[in-house]
Order: C-alpha cells, then structure tokens, then sequence
C-alpha cells in the first residue's frame, strides 16, 4: 500500500490531506483488537490483529537499553558503596539507626535522578511490520508526579487525546482518565471491580482466577469495552468494544489504551 507523505500537510483542507485522512479513518474502525507482545525483543513490540489474527498493527516502544544499562550500573555502583558504609557504621561503630537512615535515603536521592536521566520511552504504531506508515504516537510527558500523563498524536502530529493515570489511586484500582486535549473528558478506563483489584494485591493472579481486567466507560459510567487479559504464558489481550457499536469512543483511543494498559502497568 503506498504510504501518505512523511511531511504533514500544512492545511487540513489540502486535496491530499483529505485522501489520507479518508483512508485512515478506514483502517480505525475495529470493535474487536486481539494484542500480542512479541518475545524476545530488546524493545517493547505488540501485534494488534483482528478476531482471525490479520495483523492490523504494529506498536513498538524503544527499550533504550545503552543508556538505561549505563544509569543501572551507576546506580548500583553508588548503592553498593554506600552499603558497605553503612554496614561499616552499624556493625563496627553501633550507630544502627543512622546507618539504616542513611541507607534508606540514599536510596531515594539514588532513585529519583535515575528516573530523571533515564529517557522517555514514546510509543510508535504503525500500520505494518514494515514500519513505513506510522499511524499514530503517544508519547510519555512526565515521569514524576501524582499523575502519568501520556499523550496520543495522529499521523499528522496533532494531539487526539491525553490519558492520565492517578498513581495514588492505581494503589488501589489502576483507574485512567482520558480526555481531549482542550481537557473536556472522553473516557475512563479502570479495574473491573474495587474487590477484585484489592484482591489482585494481596493474592496475585491466582491461577487465572484474577486477571487484571479493565473497563471502558463512558461519563455516565455505561461499560462501551472491556480489555481482558487471556490465560496464556505470555502477555496476550483482547479489547472487545460491544458496548459501543455506533463508535462513539475513537477506536485510535482504544488503540492507545490497549497498548498502554500493559505497558505503562508494566503487567
């Protein structure tokens, strides 16, 4: 299939533009998105197929493994120094609580600049494995904070939608909220029960009997979709969106949250 021009177009109006917006919005319109993370790859990679397994997408998130070794064996490095510092003022000088205050700040002044140094990790989709017509883009906006803000942008590089995650509250329910990017709300997306979320933290997966499963909901609470975790031995989804046959919800939405609903929970 030729691909559309990898310079956007500079008016929304423009004849070509509009083709490759058409041909897009076709390719947009799943109820049923089947994801696959591929094994064995450094990178972050998932195949997003249809219902008989046609691959429909491909998203790939770099791993950025040179620079993210590099900070790990410094981190570890300076963990390691101070270990044995305090483990000198506890052991041979008795000073317990200074060497377990140290130990436990050191860690914390340890992590946080790790987590500042290490790079953002956006998320590529592209329409095959080819990689030549990237579809869509959502990129990581922060790294510290209450809230993991990520970003959805078209081929276009314009903004869809912005997805929100209460880091806090995910403590308890992984709850996502999802809105335009003028702020207006366009969707919620959370565990499928507060009892079996707490369940899920204090007894895992249980076999299969406790799938961390989530929602779709629109702002009145109705369920549009449910992405659920299938009982396999790699991470295997299906997002099914029967609550919503008329497509009220961008399926480029659901597209990003089926992605990031593994990958930013590192399930």
């Amino acid at each position: 299939m030729t691909t559309p021009p990898s310079v956007p177009s500079p008016s929304a109006t423009d004849p070509a533009r509009l083709y490759w917006d058409a041909q897009l919005a076709g390719i947009f319109q799943f109820d049923e998105l089947h994801v696959r993370q591929k094994l064995f790859s450094v990178s972050s990679t998932y195949y997003l197929t249809d219902a008989a397994q046609n691959l429909l997408f491909l998203a790939v998130r770099p791993a950025k493994l040179a620079i993210n070794i590099a900070l790990g064996v410094v981190a570890s490095v300076l963990r390691i120094v101070v270990f044995i510092y305090c483990i000198n003022l506890i052991v041979y000088q008795g000073r317990v609580l200074e060497g377990i205050l140290i130990i436990a700040l050191s860690n914390l002044m340890i992590g946080i600049p790790l987590i500042l140094l290490s790079p953002y990790r956006h998320i590529e989709v592209f329409r095959d494995e080819s990689k030549s017509w990237r579809v869509l883009t959502i990129t990581q906006d922060n790294k510290l904070g209450f809230y993991r803000n990520y970003t959805l942008y078209n081929s276009w590089g314009e903004p869809v939608a912005v997805m929100s995650r209460n880091v806090f509250a995910s403590l308890f329910r992984r709850d996502w909220w999802v809105t335009y990017p003028d702020g207006s709300f366009l969707a919620r997306v959370r565990e499928d029960s507060l009892i079996r979320s707490l369940l899920r933290r204090y007894l895992g997966p249980m076999y299969g009997l406790l799938l961390t499963n989530f929602n779709l909901e629109n702002e009145r609470g109705t369920i549009l979709g449910v992405f659920d975790r299938k009982l396999t031995l790699t991470d295997q989804y299906v997002l099914k969106m029967n609550g919503d046959p008329q497509r009220t919800l961008d399926r480029r939405v659901c597209l990003a949250m089926a992605i990031l609903l593994d990958t930013a929970e590192t399930r």
